[in-house]
């Protein structure tokens, strides 16, 4: 370290045109003892920053001197302990999910930005979009304790249950429905109400919706119209069956960018 630390001195002494500082800096490496000295390339290159930096590098590049930046980031104590638990994390997680591959949804074509997911596919003169954004979409689905068992229930299995939008493009005009899954229903509601997914809103427009378009809520719709247009939806695919298997798809997926996420953190604090 300390030869190299000479090393550095005497370029940037060349580059200021101080050889003074070469020589006092040098005396002062032999007075400490070489081997034993601590003084770093950092140091150096702020004991030879006498002029600015403008001037050094104009300098530096008049006399074709080799130039180079001697920083390094310093891991800490927490950085140390941060990359070794997203090691462990990225190993169980690979290991709780240990195919990669997507589930395939039938008909449909998919397109993957990121967290946005776009799904497609052309139905007796129809085209069908769902869209959905995995962000801040999974669900712990917590495991029924059976009361003549003494032990606890297992984890809650983690899925993704984005809120998503069905888009039925029919010549120039577009059925629009929003959609969510169905969460905590009261046990009383239960047996009554089976759909996966319920239908939070509904549009017609032609061509884009803005602002002005008028949106119908499901909340406030006619009982009978709501069973006939999820009707509408299963006539076309979009069944309980279909909405579970999308459940699938996006769990899948937001674990692959939650995977990616943790590896490229860890990269980052190892730099």
């Amino acid at each position: 370290m300390a030869l190299s630390a000479v090393k550095n001195c005497l370029v940037y002494s060349k580059a200021i045109g101080s050889k003074s500082l070469f020589y006092k800096t040098t005396k002062s490496l032999i007075s400490y003892g070489v081997q034993n000295s601590k003084v770093s390339n950092r140091s150096l290159y702020n004991l030879s920053h006498y002029k600015s930096a403008r001037h050094l590098n104009s300098m530096v590049a008049k006399n074709a001197l080799p130039y180079k930046c001697m920083c390094s980031y310093v891991h800490t104590k927490g950085d140390q302990e941060l990359a070794a638990f997203l090691t462990d994390e990225i190993k169980n997680e690979k290991q709780t999910h240990a195919s990669d591959v997507l589930p395939k949804l039938e008909g449909y074509e998919c397109n993957l930005n990121g967290s946005d997911v776009e799904l497609t596919k052309k139905l007796n003169g129809e085209t069908i979009t769902i869209t959905a954004n995995v962000n801040d979409s999974v669900d712990a689905e917590e495991t029924a304790m059976d009361p003549n068992e003494s032990k606890e229930p297992q984890d809650a299995e983690m899925k993704s249950k984005p809120d998503f939008t069905i888009s039925i493009l029919k010549g120039k005009k577009t059925l629009r429905f929003e959609c969510s899954y169905s969460h905590d229903l009261p046990e009383e509601d239960a047996e009554a109400y089976n759909d996966s997914f319920q239908i939070a809103e509904i549009a017609l427009f032609e061509g884009e919706s803005n602002e002005s378009t008028y949106c119908v809520s499901g909340d406030i719709m006619d009982g009978y119209l709501y069973d006939l247009l999820m009707n509408y939806l299963e006539e076309r695919g979009i069944s309980n069956e279909f909405a579970d298997q999308l459940i699938a798809f996006f769990t899948q997926y937001e674990h692959q960018l939650y995977v990616n996420f943790l590896q490229g953190m860890k990269t980052f604090v190892e730099k």
